[in-house]
């Protein structure tokens, strides 16, 4: 399970990936950047589920433009997803596969998601046994264009109990910070009896010149080898903190510390 957080703006697309792989809930890495730029585009792709898929895949794809690829996307995600499944996972696997970029046709950023498993395998079962309220409420089966997403989904309760603002004006809001209060919420869901969302959080940026990639956060408790453990959190200090965070742009993030080149 991975942590991908992402809302679209007049003039960006944004995604906040969290840096953890594990193994039964154990981190192996918690400095993995997760969101995989695509090859000549304005573009990036990220995935839940096995840590390295969203790589793969992210090499595999056909396209010339951004608007090309999506028209094919829906069945070139699927058929690499059962294909890694088969050949790396005993075709056991789940995943929520992200796609945001520009469209060159209408000058304007976007964010897609489809919802993958493989039918009725032990982590499908077990995803669903997790999945809450929720289970029959964000799944898509077929590509499906967002403006905003959050993976693993919050419940009502859980966003209410953090204070995090659903009706945000997605103009105005500033994305590390509203994205990063998501994922806030995120590492203190369990999966499985497990806290599996840490590490680090990198936030990417999506413009019709380019893409952008920083890391906006570290959580320096989370280590290799060690469960995560997050530390009680007072919501009204953590959003007090945040309050007079400047209005954010891609030129004060280009000015950051800038990730370049793809991720692993």
């Amino acid at each position: 399970m991975s942590a991908i957080n992402g809302y679209v703006r007049s003039d960006a697309a944004f995604l906040l990936t969290d840096g953890l792989s594990y193994v039964e809930g154990i981190p192996q890495d918690v400095n993995l950047n997760k969101t995989h730029r695509l090859h000549g585009l304005n573009a990036v792709l990220s995935a839940t589920g096995p840590a390295q898929l969203g790589e793969w895949m992210s090499t595999r794809l056909v396209y010339k433009t951004f608007d090309d690829l999506i028209e094919t996307a829906d069945w070139q995600i699927k058929h690499f997803f059962h294909r890694y499944a088969r050949e790396f996972c005993n075709n056991d696997a789940v995943s929520c596969v992200v796609l945001a970029g520009w469209h060159e046709k209408e000058d304007r950023p976007a964010i897609y998601s489809l919802e993958l498993e493989t039918a009725d395998s032990p982590k499908a079962l077990l995803v669903k046994k997790n999945a809450g309220l929720f289970e029959e409420k964000h799944v898509a089966v077929s590509l499906r264009e967002l403006s905003i997403i959050a993976m693993p989904p919050p419940s009502r309760e859980e966003f209410r109990d953090a204070g995090f603002d659903l009706i945000a004006d997605p103009e105005k809001v500033n994305p590390e910070s509203y994205l990063l209060h998501c994922m806030e919420i995120q590492r203190r869901k369990r999966f499985d009896g497990r806290h599996v969302v840490g590490g680090l959080a990198v936030l990417a940026t999506i413009t019709a010149t380019g893409v952008e990639q920083q890391v906006v956060h570290v959580w320096p408790e989370d280590q290799p080898g060690k469960r995560i453990e997050p530390a009680p959190i007072d919501w009204s200090a953590w959003r007090a903190e945040r309050a007079d965070a400047s209005t954010w742009s891609p030129v004060a993030a280009a000015a950051g510390a800038a990730i370049t080149g793809p991720g692993r």
